[in-house]
């Protein structure tokens, strides 16, 4: 085993790695989204990746992901918010305004 060999399996394990971590992360974003929804009692449609990249929060290093949620108050017509994670802990959530839900 040379050098380059090492260093082909050294590339093929980060990128497994980074892609376990984006995994990871695309399902807390789901669970996030779904206990939102549920919280604010709108209807979940979808999570999608937006952005990634690295970074750090206070000392911690990560992976700040931005991810576009689909929703709708009314269950005809469909908004588009914003989840922000750092790893798996949600930062924060930003929703366009909305029709708020009726309560029957």
């Amino acid at each position: 085993m040379n050098l380059v060999d090492v260093l082909v399996l050294l590339a093929i394990v980060l990128v497994g790695w980074v892609f376990w971590q984006h995994r990871q992360q695309s399902e807390s974003a789901d669970r996030h989204a779904r206990y939102y929804c549920k919280q604010q009692q709108l209807q979940f449609l979808d999570v999608r990746r937006d952005k990634t990249r690295w970074s750090f929060k206070g000392r911690q290093p990560g992976w700040r992901a931005t991810f576009k949620m689909g929703f709708s108050s009314d269950g005809e017509t469909r908004y588009e918010g914003n989840l922000e994670l750092h790893n798996q802990q949600l930062i924060g959530v930003d929703l366009p305004a909305f029709r708020e839900p009726t309560v029957h």
